[in-house]
């Protein structure tokens, strides 16, 4: 079996993260090879993607109070490794990170680490260090922006730090995005803007924040010594900074956007992956220092190791508030540059089928009523089922695109592979649940096969080939 995408433009199948996990064994095979070194985080966050969406995770059951018809919604999974839910998820953060934004400008800061640290910093505690150290250099470069003859004036910065383990290729790389604002309070709750900022000099002052802290961390040695005082001398301009980036609070849902990628996805997005032949994973990124595209190709093993070593461990915040955007400065918060008043609406996945679809997913298909909630059932509840409920019909007024119908008939042959190949009567009978109809259905077989995307043995089983 392979799977591979082509570049049309009619037709697109997505290689999903599910779909390289669960098929050809690869999850259950990979926890008998790492059983030593995977941890119980990886473990829960994959079987939780394994039922995102079906039953065994519990749903809602709604009933139509006039003609007495059923609708059973499934819940999510919330993991870190589901691409539906990370997209909600982030989209959600970036509203509620723009609502809190002050109406002044703001910068979005990286702070990097060179090679030579990037494996010690695997580690959650000095992760930590890369957290304070960050925040120290950003409200001492703000600071001495802000010089009154020879004096400094302290300011009460607002600071969104996030952190990111990984890079375009997957490999381990730790680093810092900041949300700041060009400016803060004084003690006398006036603002401050600060107009100028030396890019070149908090190069190394980030350097000789970073090292300082790791150095008293560190065990006490000679080797301790040599490592701090060799990264000192190899990188004389100190540790790379981007701070370029200015945004007003206009923009500010759109940064967030994006830098809420980084808390709630994948380390990898699924349109990037190539293919997947059931034993290596193909995927491309765009190099940050040539700006070209690079393919690579990996085992699937070494795929899922990289893609799980990105799962923080339980209870470690890879999201830290700063200054005016902490807790405790909420007080700072009620000026006029904060829109108080405003108040942050989130959606119900109703209201977010109703503005994506135009369909209400409530309304009975038969009685155009809408639907009421009859029972709630959690997973290991009294009266979780031991049956599993009729799937949720598709809605009757969307059509599946040929993209979405490709993408759905290869997930199935996937989903029912026995032995060398699927049942052509069990993808049929599992398309039409999906509503797709079964003359559409054998016209997408016929244009796969034309293009030799899918091989029909005599033995009434279908693959996916290339």
């Amino acid at each position: 079996m392979c799977i591979k995408t082509k570049a049309k433009k009619s037709v697109t199948i997505t290689i999903t993260i599910a779909i390289i996990l669960f098929s050809c064994n690869a999850w259950d095979d990979y926890k008998v090879r790492y059983k030593d070194s995977i941890r119980s985080v990886e473990i829960e966050n994959v079987e939780r993607l394994r039922k995102c969406r079906t039953s065994k995770n519990g749903y809602k059951t709604y009933q139509c109070p006039k003609c007495g018809k059923k609708k059973y919604v499934p819940f999510t999974c919330k993991c870190r490794l589901c691409t539906s839910c990370g997209t909600k998820a982030a989209n959600e953060w970036a509203d509620e990170i723009h609502h809190k934004l002050l109406k002044v400008p703001h910068r979005h800061v990286v702070f990097t680490v060179p090679d030579k640290l990037r494996e010690l910093l695997k580690n959650p505690k000095y992760q930590k260090i890369l957290f304070m150290a960050s925040k120290i250099t950003m409200e001492e470069m703000v600071a001495s922006s802000n010089k009154k003859g020879k004096k400094k004036t302290k300011l009460k910065i607002g600071m969104i730090q996030v952190l990111q383990t990984y890079g375009a290729d997957m490999k381990n790389n730790p680093h810092v995005h900041c949300i700041a604002t060009e400016g803060g309070f004084d003690r006398k709750w006036n603002w401050i803007h600060t107009y100028y900022m030396p890019y070149k000099f908090w190069r190394k002052k980030w350097q000789y924040k970073l090292l300082t802290m790791l150095k008293k961390e560190l065990p006490k040695c000679r080797e301790t010594n040599a490592f701090i005082d060799l990264l000192f001398k190899k990188y004389p301009e100190g540790f790379v900074i981007n701070g370029e980036r200015r945004f007003e609070k206009g923009e500010g849902w759109n940064m967030a956007r994006y830098i809420g990628r980084y808390v709630k996805h994948p380390p990898i997005a699924e349109s990037r992956i190539i293919s997947f032949d059931g034993k290596q994973v193909t995927f491309w990124y765009k190099d940050s220092e040539t700006k070209q595209k690079k393919t690579v190709t990996m085992d699937k093993f070494e795929f899922i190791r990289l893609l799980l070593s990105h799962i923080p461990e339980k209870n470690f915040k890879i999201v830290r508030y700063v200054g005016v955007y902490s807790r405790r400065g909420y007080r700072h918060r009620q000026t006029e540059f904060h829109e108080g008043e405003m108040v942050l609406i989130k959606r119900s996945w109703r209201e977010e089928i109703k503005k994506t679809f135009s369909y209400d997913p409530l309304l009975c298909p038969d009685c155009n009523i809408e639907m009421e909630l009859i029972d709630i059932c959690f997973e290991g509840s009294d009266s979780y089922p031991t049956e599993e409920p009729p799937p949720v019909e598709p809605p009757p007024n969307i059509k599946l695109s040929q993209q979405e119908r490709m993408q759905l008939i290869v997930a199935l042959i996937v989903e029912n592979q026995n032995g060398c190949g699927a049942s052509i009567e069990k993808v049929v009978s599992e398309a039409e649940k999906r509503g797709i109809d079964k003359e559409q259905l054998l016209c997408d077989f016929q244009h796969l096969k034309m293009k030799g995307e899918v091989y029909e043995p005599k033995s009434g089983e279908i693959r996916y080939v290339f």
